[in-house]
């Protein structure tokens, strides 16, 4: 009797199902949207207080921030202080990144959410940013590459978008999870790879209340000495040579000099002789009313839009307090109490001072790198504070407008009158007076020959000159020459006859044959 083979298909669908779903299970607990992972924290274990060192790398550069003796240094820049209030920024960054999604992705996908590790080829645009958390020991506590961000509709921070972007999420890679990658709430805010951006920009020249700039070049004229008398009275030049009227407006930037400039990078040891520190291009004295802080300043060579300089500081405090005067009766003016109160506020406040000078110190006699603009109020010569002077060309131009006046065409107007002496000869005018409707009336004057003919026969004239010369002439000049008709008599025509008189007045001559033919 053969064997039903329904229940073993069914134990071998159950078996393969049970495996599918612990498998699909297992997955579920670490891939997905699922609540096993969402919320908790994308380096676990990770302790912020064991980072003693980072490294951040990129495409194109690579930066190391290290602890070392309780401060953040960069050993790229020979030890120079890091900003430790942007190592500390990332540290907590790194401490407070949350997983949103765990997703699967294969090496051919890495590229397009730039999780592919720097250094290993890949183009700068698929290449995220590698940041290794190390503890004292060196050993890595974390490590990680950071990609592409988006918001919460999914388009790159910045893009355009119809919806409002919600908050971001950062791609993160982490090291030995294989092909499995979160998406991190929020992200890192900036992951900087330049070197020069981790060094402490504070630690640079801070100058306040400048009572004088004296400032000493190769030359007389790029030497000069700025002052004033109080933190609030005006600057003035010091020891001003006969001629020179300072201009203090245009001094305004030497009694800031300093106060708000920040260096672009610092040099190492083996650029002194690129720097030519040795034999600086000028050098300035500057003094504040503030304990007596003095800061000598060396501008060297000039390396692109930047300066080499370097710079030393002192400064004097009293070291004791003076307790105010005895009052009247001779008692003390302070009470036992008192004085201790104010003594204790005394000496806070000058350990407070050493600190600020001590750390002004231990970056003095580096070589800084700092952009030109900020260095222009030492840089100007002497002449450049001083007040324009009148243009000495106008007074040329004085003399130039002593001839300007018999250049004036103004006396030229008498002109007219040599025009209005035309006038007189245009008694003439009767002569002209035909010569205009001679144009004008050309084709009439074609009948007029036939004139002479007439005179033999008397009685027939008189029509003909009716038929041709009332109809024809009168409607032809009616137009242009309507104070023409009455041009018969010479008074009328006088005034009209201005605007054309310099053209009739040379055919003045003509006009002598015209009476010949009267007298025939």
């Amino acid at each position: 009797m053969k064997k039903n083979p329904f229940p073993i298909l069914l134990a071998v669908l159950a078996v393969s199902g049970g495996a599918a779903y612990w498998k699909y299970s297992r997955r579920a607990g670490t891939i997905g949207k699922t609540p096993a992972e969402i919320g908790k924290e994308v380096l676990k274990d990770f302790r912020a207080a064991d980072v003693s060192a980072i490294t951040l790398k990129d495409a194109k550069s690579e930066a190391v921030v290290e602890l070392k003796d309780g401060k953040w240094i960069v050993p790229a820049r020979e030890a120079f202080p890091a900003a430790a209030d942007s190592v500390t920024a990332l540290i907590d960054e790194a401490f407070g990144l949350k997983i949103a999604e765990v997703q699967r992705a294969g090496a051919s996908q890495l590229g397009t959410i730039k999780l592919k590790k720097p250094g290993e080829g890949a183009p700068e645009t698929e290449t995220g940013t590698y940041v290794d958390f190390r503890d004292s020991s060196g050993k890595s506590i974390a490590s990680l590459t950071a990609g592409k961000i988006l918001t919460s509709d999914g388009s790159t921070p910045g893009s355009f978008s119809m919806s409002p972007q919600g908050p971001k999420t950062q791609y993160i890679k982490v090291e030995g999870m294989g092909d499995t990658v979160l998406k991190a709430r929020d992200g890192f805010n900036k992951l900087e790879t330049d070197v020069k951006n981790w060094l402490d920009k504070s630690r640079f020249i801070k100058t306040t209340n400048i009572k004088s700039v004296t400032v000493t070049g190769p030359t007389p004229e790029e030497s000069w000495k700025i002052r004033r008398d109080t933190t609030t009275s005006e600057l003035k030049l010091d020891a001003p040579a006969p001629g020179e009227d300072f201009d203090a407006n245009k001094a305004a930037g030497v009694g800031s000099v300093f106060s708000f400039a920040q260096f672009a990078d610092v040099a190492l040891a083996a650029d002194a002789a690129k720097a030519a520190l040795d034999k600086p291009v000028r050098t300035a004295v500057i003094e504040s009313f503030d304990d007596s802080y003095t800061w000598t300043v060396k501008v060297g060579a000039a390396q692109g839009d930047d300066h080499y300089l370097s710079y030393t500081v002192d400064a004097k405090f009293p070291e004791t307090r003076t307790p105010p005067p005895a009052k009247e009766d001779g008692k003390p003016a302070e009470t036992d109490e008192e004085k201790k109160k104010a003594d204790e506020e005394f000496a806070k406040i000058l350990a407070d001072k050493k600190k600020k000078l001590a750390d002004a110190q231990s970056v003095q006699n580096r070589v800084f790198l700092v952009t030109k603009s900020a260095l222009e109020p030492i840089l100007k010569k002497r002449t450049e504070y001083l007040k324009d002077k009148p243009a000495t060309a106008p007074a040329a131009a004085t003399g130039a407008s002593a001839t300007t006046p018999p250049i004036e065409v103004k006396p030229a107007t008498p002109a007219k009158p040599p025009i209005e002496v035309v006038t007189p000869p245009i008694a003439v005018e009767p002569a002209p007076a035909p010569a205009a409707p001679a144009p004008e009336a050309q084709k009439p004057e074609a009948p007029a020959p036939p004139a002479p003919v007439p005179p033999p026969p008397a009685p027939p004239e008189a029509p003909k000159p009716e038929t041709p010369a009332p109809t024809p002439l009168p409607p032809a000049p009616a137009a242009p020459e309507t104070p023409k008709p009455e041009a018969p008599a010479p008074a009328p025509l006088v005034p009209p006859a201005p605007t054309p008189l310099p053209a009739p007045a040379p055919e003045a001559p003509p006009a002598a044959p015209a009476p010949a033919p009267e007298a025939k």
